[in-house]
């Protein structure tokens, strides 16, 4: 039996790289003489890079600043003249999560910075990885980053922070903007949010990054308001348009700047990493997937890296099955993804008792784990 095993991160445990050797190790186990591949997948959000390094991009160190403009170290996948960028390696949520929260005063401008050293080291082609954000500043960050100056209707700068898209009232460009222009840009999402309204960056993601309800209804005005001063400056879409531009919501509006501002191309952070993994010649090869991330939800099935995984595996034909640290999904939604029975998803919080309990050790709990989706492959009769 040839099993695929390509797990997202099960974020703030395991990467998605220990989770597919610990599977591999554990079926090893379970059923000799099974061939298991590892595929370590992303979807743009916290585990692009080393996904990538895996998949043979060189890893290159840059120096920037974290979500809170504290400088800081980090680094960034190359190939060639292409450099992938991970918000959430330099400026995520989670490198925050131990400190006091401050939404106010969160910024992408590390990305910026980031992408302004690539660009000087001679990259061609820019992928912006974005899940995983802390902040809600509309790309302000990104273009604080890249030189473009950000004035209040007094003339005097902003931050690049909520606290800067709540005054920002005109752009001015960077002196290198011809450098800016000497590339293409992608921004990767793993949502396809638009930027203002109920669904969009401030009202559904502003929550999760410390913002009260009040305050993400002030956010998302401001964010109103970002939109029609990008149109004016980029020119590339009305304001309605760039309102309602279907992911330009993640990452708290950064492609509201990266796509009015820069032109940058929008698109999903799970297809573009399955290309640059070869995920497609690997599920041919495979009798069974495993697909797995921290927990199965309705969110997965929005475009997140595993519901992209078993997109590929149904076409192909391809039995599906799923480990995860938890699962909220019924059997129509399994369905969706081809899993045909809930036997065939394994959680570490059945394993484990509780969320909790499988947090405290998810290491073990996965190997636990292993032995009951050994079980249900055996089953299978493949």
């Amino acid at each position: 039996m040839r099993v695929l095993v390509a797990p997202n991160t099960f974020k703030g445990s395991l990467t998605a790289g220990a989770v597919a050797h610990l599977v591999s190790t554990g079926l090893a186990h379970r059923l000799p003489g099974v061939h298991v591949t590892e595929l370590p997948i992303a979807d743009g959000g916290d585990g692009t890079i080393s996904v990538l390094i895996a998949a043979g991009f060189d890893g290159e160190p840059v120096d920037t600043v974290d979500a809170l403009l504290c400088a800081t170290k980090s680094q960034v996948a190359r190939q060639a003249a292409t450099v992938v960028i991970e918000l959430a390696e330099i400026c995520g949520l989670a490198g925050v999560k131990d400190r006091p929260p401050r939404p106010w005063d969160t910024s992408t401008q590390g990305v910026g910075l980031a992408a302004h050293a690539a660009l000087v080291g001679g990259a061609k082609e820019l992928l912006l990885a974005v899940g995983g954000s802390a902040s809600v500043d509309g790309g302000l960050g990104l273009l604080a980053g890249l030189g473009y100056g950000l004035f209040d209707a007094n003339g005097d700068k902003v931050p690049p922070t909520a606290k800067g898209l709540a005054r920002i009232w005109s752009i001015t460009p960077p002196a290198d903007e011809r450098l800016l222009n000497s590339c293409t840009w992608t921004v990767l999402v793993d949502v396809d949010s638009p930027a203002c309204g109920p669904h969009g960056a401030a009202q559904v993601f502003g929550p999760q990054k410390g913002f009260t309800e009040d305050e993400c209804f002030r956010l998302d005005t401001a964010m109103g308001r970002w939109c029609d001063i990008v149109s004016r400056f980029g020119g590339r879409f009305s304001v309605g348009e760039l309102q309602q531009l279907p992911g330009a919501g993640a990452a708290g509006g950064f492609a509201v700047a990266a796509s009015g501002v820069l032109g940058a191309s929008i698109r999903s952070g799970a297809e573009v990493l399955a290309q640059l993994t070869n995920l497609a010649g690997a599920v041919a090869a495979a009798d069974a997937v495993i697909i797995g991330e921290g927990r199965l939800d309705e969110q997965t099935l929005a475009g997140k890296g595993p519901a992209f995984v078993a997109s590929i595996a149904k076409a192909a034909g391809k039995p599906v099955f799923a480990l995860a640290g938890s699962s909220a999904l019924n059997a129509t939604q399994l369905l969706e993804l081809g899993i045909k029975s809930e036997l065939d998803v394994v959680t570490l919080a059945e394993a484990a008792g509780s969320v909790s309990a499988a947090l405290a050790n998810p290491r073990h709990w996965v190997t636990v784990a292993c032995d009951a989706l050994g079980g249900r492959l055996a089953a299978s009769g493949l």
